[in-house]
């Protein structure tokens, strides 16, 4: 999904395409995706736009001057990686109880001003393009979890798997 507008003219010509983690959680009755260290809830069916959240002192040295985001000389943007990176950041066991977040994996688009770094791209613009959700019950609140997924409006697939290692290697078994 592209956006009506890009704010600057694209580092690439075509969106780059990477994976990610993010939790899903309830917020306002309806599960959502939480970015895994800002704690930013993406819309659904319409871009995450990227800020930069630095902390800005208005007193002189500590004076930052704000600037679009991702900038070059500072850490903020959307994130996004390979598989073995987002490995890292799930937790051992990936299965949650009913109302806790869930982790879940996918791939994302990211364009609009795109920073490669060493292990994968900080963008201004994102949006998943597909979705993994672990799940081990076949309850009401996992089918709740996975249709209010799909209100992002791109493919949603449960997977199996109760570990890190077995999530990885599940998504990265269907995905290829």
């Amino acid at each position: 999904m592209i956006p009506d507008y890009v704010p600057v003219v694209p580092d690439y010509i075509h969106p780059v395409v990477a994976w990610r983690m993010w939790f899903a959680a309830e917020r306002s009755k309806r599960t959502r995706l939480i970015s895994v260290v800002q704690r930013t809830i993406w819309p659904a069916r319409k871009p995450l736009v990227a800020e930069c959240r630095r902390l800005r002192l208005p007193v002189w040295p500590f004076a930052r001057q704000s600037h679009e985001a991702p900038g070059a000389r500072c850490a903020c943007g959307i994130y996004a990686t390979d598989m073995e990176t987002v490995q890292m950041y799930l937790p051992q066991r990936v299965i949650a109880a009913r109302g806790d977040s869930i982790p879940v994996v996918g791939r994302v688009s990211l364009w609009g001003v795109v920073h490669e770094h060493e292990h994968g791209w900080r963008a201004s613009c994102a949006y998943p393009i597909s979705l993994f959700v672990p799940v081990v019950d076949d309850d009401d609140w996992v089918e709740k979890v996975i249709a209010d997924l799909r209100g992002y409006g791109v493919p949603v697939t449960a997977v199996g798997a109760t570990t890190r290692e077995g999530l990885i290697e599940e998504v990265g078994a269907l995905a290829a």
